[in-house]
């Protein structure tokens, strides 16, 4: 498809436009002089890290090197092309967060006349801190921790009983009322990227968003699709604590 010269230019044009993605990615989080290095330190890069380790070096030759005659050192592969264009896409195709969340038939979900005691003991069971509270297909509210000490402060510790069901707690449930927890709603076209940042941005202000809720249009009265934690951007960014 190309000759030497032809595909040593075609790759040097390919990594700019990889360095300039990356740049727009990764401002205001550069940590050194090569943002292709920074981006290799992210856990995005994990799938291509060797094929983009590779490339680095390429280019570092065939920027810094030539022969007497001005050709290159060395010649980039037909397969190495096609490798620098794949890790092209993944970083500049728009991953959306709902793929990488915990989709809805997947997530415990409670309903009003569920028994509290049940859906505490499924939680402890299957490491859940957040369950929605579905009524109609909607969510009304978000059982946790949060929520059920807040039920117990203004109630007392007698208001709690094996009989006690979800709908029981519905002031407690309130996504407003959760005091240090906060939720927020996103559509079904939000980027891993963009929900990254509503974490990252909330503890940067030291106000902790527990979860993120995507549904079609981003509101509250609308079907849930998927709920994203810290834990699910975990693995998009080095960066969260």
């Amino acid at each position: 498809m190309y000759g030497v010269q032809s595909r040593a230019e075609a790759f040097l044009k390919m990594y700019r436009i990889l360095e300039g993605a990356l740049e727009k990615r990764l401002a205001g989080k550069r940590q050194g002089s090569s943002v292709v290095m920074d981006y290799l330190r992210d856990e995005d890069s994990e799938p291509y890290r060797y094929e983009l380790n590779v490339c680095r070096e390429i280019r570092n030759l065939l920027s810094h090197n030539a022969d007497d005659v001005g050709e290159p050192v060395v010649e980039p592969s037909e397969a190495v092309l096609a490798s620098l264009a794949e890790i092209l896409e993944h970083v500049t195709a728009p991953r959306c967060a709902v793929d990488w969340g915990t989709p809805h038939e997947k997530i415990l979900c409670a309903s009003p006349n569920d028994l509290a005691i049940e859906i505490m003991h499924r939680m402890a069971r299957l490491g859940y801190s957040h369950v929605p509270v579905m009524e109609r297909g909607r969510m009304t509210g978000v059982f946790s921790v949060g929520s059920l000490f807040a039920y117990l402060e203004k109630r007392g510790l007698g208001s709690l009983n094996n009989a006690t069901r979800i709908g029981q707690l519905k002031d407690a449930l309130d996504f407003d009322r959760h005091g240090a927890e906060k939720y927020l709603f996103m559509p079904r076209d939000a980027t891993i990227l963009q929900v990254r940042a509503a974490f990252e941005d909330r503890m940067e202000r030291n106000s902790r968003l527990s979860a993120v809720f995507i549904t079609p249009g981003g509101t509250r009265d609308e079907p849930l699709l998927a709920m994203l934690t810290p834990w699910d951007v975990l693995r998009d960014s080095g960066n969260m604590d």
